[in-house]
């Protein structure tokens, strides 16, 4: 047991309930691994992304974390890959030794390999990210005040969301909350059924992962805040100026977030199976390298039905403690245990006051399940300061219908529209 090393990669709900159970134990020395040097609770980021919240708001401090565990030390770096036969994990050209590795990397944004996404379309993975689409959206408008040209207005005031899962839903709703309560008051000069907020999804109905009825109350909902929705429609383009849909439809549009899928980030030196996720046992390790544990979103493991297990936060937080546990157990010569997930439910806020939450055969919509949304995630965000900042955010936009952060840091410029473009049907 004694002065054995973990090197846990990445500092999200993988790493930091990895570093909580290895701490407990005096005899392990832990060093925390992570490009940038603080915790981001992704779940909020889209409201960085609308000008609900401030960025450090939803981050904290890696080193702040580490306080309080004596025996884990950070480094800051970006991994480039990993020998599992000589146990050394390569970090920006230096090599740390381990005796066991948890890979909690999770992913990045998918552009299936489609024409312009990567180079014209906004994912919604990191701070940087959600900075510049808030930048985006605040340009776009202040733009669209200055430009004679109803063309190139149209391109600016439209913002499209491609993707009808929970990111997508939450980002379009309250992209829509923006235009009725933000633009209406901060743009008077702008004719506010000028601004149009689109979302595309590829299936027939939002919200695969919830129940019919949750999914047409969200739609409903959606649809009274003034968000058009294109279901049964697939990108196949995203040029500059402008969004081209298979049916031949064309959307100007300046502003694309894209959340129709993601991408495991795996790791050099691991070998990739479907999704570009790493395959464990039930234990979590690999199983060709049992000192190298793998969790979270970068995990590919199965149900008995087939179907892996979904890459959500609860799915990294147990499978981050259990990783660390099945490392412990083996140094006490202990059976290691295998993963079950336990069901936390699925969670979604709308807009104002609306949201729905499924747990178990509990369906809430509306205020109640908005409650619920706010406590669970104010309840799972890290730091008290920053719980107290977003409290008294959401509080502040409640009751004044303002969205407290609207400051641009970096102007974005856009180019004319290249081409005339067909008006879409609305379905």
């Amino acid at each position: 047991m004694a002065n054995k090393h973990v090197v846990v990669l990445g500092a999200g709900f993988v790493g930091l309930h990895a570093v909580r159970e290895l701490a407990r134990e005096p005899g392990v020395q832990v060093t925390l691994v992570d490009r940038n040097n603080y915790h981001l609770f992704q779940p909020l980021l889209y409201q960085v992304a609308t000008a609900g919240l401030e960025a450090p708001q939803i981050a904290f401090p890696v080193r702040a974390f580490l306080r309080r565990h004596k025996n884990a030390r950070f480094l800051l770096g970006s991994a480039e890959g990993v020998d599992p036969q000589a146990k050394i994990l390569w970090v920006e050209g230096r090599p740390v030794a381990y005796d066991y590795l948890i890979v909690g990397t999770g992913t990045r944004t998918n552009d299936f390999g489609l024409p312009g996404v990567a180079r014209y379309g906004y994912g919604l993975k990191d701070l940087d990210d959600a900075m510049k689409i808030r930048d985006r959206i605040l340009s776009a408008c202040e733009e669209a005040v200055r430009t004679p040209d109803p063309a190139r207005r149209k391109a600016l005031l439209t913002f499209v969301v491609v993707g009808g899962g929970p990111t997508g839903v939450e980002l379009a709703g309250a992209l829509g909350e923006v235009r009725r309560h933000v633009v209406s008051r901060d743009y008077p000069d702008l004719d506010l059924s000028e601004l149009r907020v689109i979302l595309v999804e590829n299936s027939h109905r939002l919200l695969e992962t919830f129940a019919p009825s949750s999914a047409q109350y969200a739609q409903r909902f959606l649809e009274k805040l003034g968000v058009e929705l294109m279901l049964g429609e697939r990108v196949v383009e995203v040029s500059p100026d402008a969004v081209r849909l298979q049916s031949g439809l064309t959307l100007p549009s300046f502003t694309v977030v894209w959340s129709a899928g993601v991408t495991g980030q795996a790791l050099p030196g691991l070998t990739a199976t479907k999704g570009n996720r790493i395959a464990t046992t039930p234990e979590l390790y690999v199983p060709d390298h049992p000192s190298i544990y793998v969790a979270g979103d970068l995990n590919y493991l199965e149900y008995r039905d087939g179907r892996p297990h979904p890459q959500v936060a609860p799915t990294a937080m147990q499978q981050g403690a259990l990783a660390a546990r099945n490392i412990l157990r083996e140094l006490y010569g202990q059976e290691k245990r295998p993963f079950q997930y336990k069901e936390k439910g699925n969670m979604a806020t709308l807009g104002r006051s609306h949201a729905i939450a499924e747990i178990g055969n509990l369906k809430m919509r509306g205020f109640l399940a908005w409650g619920a949304w706010l406590a669970v995630h104010l309840y799972y965000l890290i730091g008290f300061r920053n719980r107290m900042m977003v409290l008294s955010n959401w509080a502040y936009s409640y009751f004044t219908y303002d969205y407290a952060v609207r400051i641009m840091h970096n102007r974005h410029s856009f180019p004319a529209p290249l081409e005339p473009v067909e008006e879409p049907v609305q379905l």
